[in-house]
């Protein structure tokens, strides 16, 4: 969706909620009423950490009209201003907002990444199914052929990457149960974001298995995340997806159920049709406040 706006359109101030998906946080702003859309200069000042009155974000989710299907199309910018095609995380916060405010339990969400079902469960967590995933090198997207996308080479010094578009593209790379991911994240994310694979830039996971004490439980992964156009998040869905499809596909996980562990809680990923079908992901959705803020 084109981002543009006239100065005569514009309006002077916007309503406002602050939400999170275990600790990674939205902005959201309804404009069903308006049509409202803003300019990416417009995008980043609501996402600034400096911002006094929204205390920044991670992702700045527009609640527009539906286009063709479903209840609502949520238009979803990254903290740089740049658009996304998906955010797991934001999801099950708009969800929840819309359960909240419109009474709606269940919903479908439109997204550039494709339609979402969700539901908000009676202790308030959000279940979404985010679709099947896409493994084709053309539809991740990467800039050239690849034999076998679950096992790419970025670095030398990392094992191979596997690659996925669930709604939007990731590389996660699988690592031993002794690795530190945030300083992985930290010293890896911003480069591989950019990688001259990703024509679209990509989300970059570390995970590793979880030792829970139990011999043979595979069904748990500790994560974390260097989005695209937000760096180092304290949570990722999208990401917890992908982690999860990757840990299913090469890692001998249950296809079930894995607990996806996040700096501030966990998100639960499963994939039907033993490990072939879509990916469902159940997980918090928090409010914080609502606001108004000057434009």
């Amino acid at each position: 969706m084109k981002v543009v706006e006239t100065d005569a359109a514009r309006p002077t101030s916007l309503a406002f909620s602050k939400m999170n998906g275990l600790g990674n946080d939205f902005v959201i702003l309804d404009a069903r009423p308006t049509g409202l859309s803003l300019p990416p200069d417009t995008v980043r000042q609501l996402a600034a950490r400096d911002n006094p009155i929204t205390q920044g974000c991670d992702q700045l989710l527009i609640i527009q009209p539906p286009r063709e299907a479903g209840d609502i199309f949520m238009q979803i910018f990254n903290a740089d201003g740049s658009e996304a095609q998906a955010c797991g995380n934001g999801t099950r916060a708009v969800a929840a907002w819309l359960a909240d405010r419109d009474g709606k339990a269940h919903s479908t969400i439109d997204t550039l990444g494709g339609l979402l079902t969700c539901g908000v469960d009676a202790d308030g967590a959000v279940n979404v199914t985010m679709g099947r995933p896409r493994f084709g090198w053309q539809e991740i997207p990467l800039a050239r052929a690849v034999d076998d996308t679950a096992r790419v080479i970025l670095r030398p010094a990392l094992p191979p990457a596997f690659l996925v578009n669930i709604g939007n593209p990731h590389a996660v790379f699988l690592l031993d149960a002794n690795s530190d991911l945030e300083s992985l994240a930290r010293q890896y994310g911003a480069a591989l974001e950019c990688h001259e694979l990703f024509p679209e830039k990509a989300n970059i996971g570390f995970a590793r298995p979880r030792d829970n004490g139990k011999k043979g439980d595979n069904h748990a992964l500790h994560l974390r995340v260097w989005e695209r156009g937000a760096g180092l998040t304290k949570a990722c869905g999208s990401g917890a997806c992908a982690a999860a499809i990757a840990a299913i596909a090469i890692g001998g996980f249950d296809a079930k159920r894995v607990d996806v562990h996040q700096p501030m809680g966990i998100v639960q990923v499963s994939r039907s049709e033993a490990g072939r079908g879509d990916v469902h992901m159940r997980g918090p959705a928090t409010f914080e406040f609502d606001g108004e803020v000057s434009l």
